[in-house]
């Protein structure tokens, strides 16, 4: 039987799983990222006091962000998310959603608020140790002032590396999907380890994604 490896976090994976049993594969989990929570202590407090929108854009940063906070820091808030799993954490925590990306990505979020909201304002964007910094010139230059802590950090263990390695020695992989560039540039790191030419087939999730995968020469569909 075709075999698929999914790399996200297990509590990620239930559409994934269904996705790729419709297809007929066989499914394999081993999550190739930890996530820990900075503490940030009092600065949090205040940047966030300061902050007329806070900007959520992964239900993992929702998640971390509301460990961090309490009710009353949130009252006179305005929230944009990324997408429906971002918006299904603050559903869960009472909290209202005032705006969310017409397409679950970070740039749709970023140009399609800003296309709404043009009078300058205080955002405050908590982020991954791995985050880029797509969208935040633009709301730099329109005026808008943003608070970007590091809210939680996102790393490769040496557990999940070797549990990756044994799996590719021993395990015959037909397809990996992939989620991220950040997970992408872990999996081909153990892959080249292990000296195995070839590569199962790739998916991916999102542009951004598939194009860190054909930088480095390899085919990819998006799922």
């Amino acid at each position: 039987m075709k075999k698929v490896l999914l790399t996200r976090l297990i509590e990620d994976n239930q559409e994934d799983r269904v996705f790729f049993q419709e297809k007929g594969f066989d499914i394999l989990e081993i999550p190739l990222l930890t996530l820990k929570k900075r503490e940030l202590g009092l600065s949090f407090e205040k940047q966030l006091k300061q902050s007329e929108w806070v900007f959520l854009t992964s239900q993992h940063a929702a998640e971390f962000f509301f460990r961090q906070s309490t009710i009353d820091d949130l009252r006179t808030k305005k929230f944009a998310v990324i997408g429906a799993k971002t918006g299904q954490v603050l559903i869960n925590n009472r909290v209202k959603i005032d705006f969310q990306a017409p397409m679950p990505t970070k740039q749709h979020l970023f140009d399609a608020w800003a296309a709404y909201y043009k009078s300058p304002t205080t955002i405050y964007y908590p982020k991954s140790n791995l985050a880029d910094r797509v969208g935040e010139r633009k709301l730099i230059e329109m005026g808008h002032r943003l608070f970007t802590p590091v809210l939680y950090d996102n790393f490769f263990s040496d557990e999940s590396r070797q549990q990756l390695k044994n799996c590719l020695v021993t395990e015959k992989i037909t397809a990996v999907y992939l989620a991220s560039p950040s997970l992408w540039r872990r999996f081909l790191s153990v892959f080249i380890e292990t000296g195995l030419t070839k590569m199962p087939e790739l998916y991916c999730l999102g542009q951004t994604t598939r194009q860190a995968i054909i930088k480095d020469g390899y085919k990819v569909v998006i799922k």
